[in-house]
């Protein structure tokens, strides 16, 4: 594994070209023991996983991703990418897996999304990822709330001014990084009554550019909160 070949998936899976970054990285001799490599996996299965509208099919993705992530992180705990991916893939996986589970792992997934936040707090994903986790707490209604207490051990708390402040401090970071990072201003200034600026988000994510499913998603959210 050298850098240049990194920097070549990397620059695959930028061009929403996820398959040939996933086939590239199973070239590369020393794939089992490298966390870089692993990590990468992970990401590119999972974003395979979002494109396909089979459910099976986009179940067992989630499932061979979770399974990249988790062999980063045994090979690196301290690594970003691996606690980076470990906690978003393990988000979408424990949804798989019932109500009780998704509960049970909030603050497995808090915890690695901090994890890399403080080996990287520059970097606009994880914040982003910090966000959409304080949105999505914040956001549950009180029979939610109420069956979180009785489940997590410790459960985690959120507030939609934290929310804010993740998405607000990402997009300061690399502006239009992310479209899902403008719908989500976009919601969360919605939460908090701020109509007008509000919108202002949704009219740019409504405006994006369709390049991968989750553009698809967040142009056709932003469309219906406008």
């Amino acid at each position: 594994m050298s850098a240049e070949e990194l920097k070549l998936t990397d620059e695959l899976f930028d061009d929403v070209k996820y398959q040939e970054a996933i086939d590239l990285l199973n070239q590369l001799s020393d794939k089992d023991s490298a966390v870089e490599i692993q990590w990468r996996l992970a990401r590119a299965v999972f974003f395979v996983s979002k494109q396909t509208s089979n459910g099976d099919e986009k179940a067992q993705l989630v499932r061979d991703a979770f399974e990249y992530a988790k062999k980063a992180l045994e090979l690196d705990a301290n690594n970003f990418g691996a606690n980076k991916w470990y906690g978003a893939i393990l988000s979408e996986k424990s949804n798989l897996d019932g109500v009780t589970e998704r509960i049970k792992q909030l603050e497995n997934v808090k915890k690695h999304f901090t994890i890399a936040k403080d080996i990287n707090p520059t970097d606009p994903g994880i914040l982003h990822m910090l966000g959409q986790f304080n949105f999505k707490l914040s956001e549950v209604n009180w029979v939610t709330r109420k069956l979180i207490n009785s489940v997590a051990p410790n459960p985690p708390t959120a507030s939609f001014e934290e929310a804010l402040e993740c998405f607000e401090q990402a997009e300061s970071l690399k502006p239009g990084f992310y479209s899902q990072n403008w719908l989500y201003l976009g919601k969360t200034f919605a939460a908090l009554k701020q109509h007008d600026k509000a919108r202002e988000w949704f009219e740019k994510a409504a405006a994006v550019e369709v390049r991968n499913e989750d553009d698809r998603v967040c142009r056709e959210e932003a469309l219906k909160q406008l």
